[in-house]
């Protein structure tokens, strides 16, 4: 029944709708992440160690499988996961700047998903 031309959305601005959103969508939460984990890192040091380690190794992983689509985020995921390590307190003044590009990192994704999300609900709007 949904194949019918009758039911199909005509709209052409609705055809990537759900990736559209999910990109949006991702951003928000990924900048939300990376400051709580930004936060709790550099306040409680084993944690900030372990997370980082985590997220370092699963960004390189990330990396080995030399899939096309997994370059970016997993390069991304890897430079995080290595400044959070460099952010505990133990490395002073570099801990300083790692911590401060992860939370500029982490208030562009946010304010960036924003956009995305202002943008698709001004491009729905403009046809309806």
């Amino acid at each position: 029944m949904s194949n019918e031309s009758e039911y199909r959305d005509v709209n052409p601005i609705n055809e990537n709708l759900n990736n559209k959103g999910r990109t949006a969508i991702m951003f928000i939460a990924g900048g939300i992440a990376l400051f709580i984990l930004t936060f709790v890192g550099m306040r409680i040091r084993p944690v900030g160690l372990a997370v980082g380690s985590f997220t370092f190794v699963s960004g390189l992983m990330m990396l080995v499988r030399r899939k096309k689509f997994n370059y970016r985020p997993g390069l991304i995921v890897a430079v995080c996961g290595f400044l959070l390590l460099l952010a505990n307190p133990r490395f002073g003044v570099i801990a300083g700047f790692a911590g401060y590009f992860l939370v500029i990192a982490s208030i562009g994704l946010f304010v960036f998903g924003l956009f995305k999300a202002i943008k698709i609900s001004w491009d729905l709007g403009k046809w309806s």
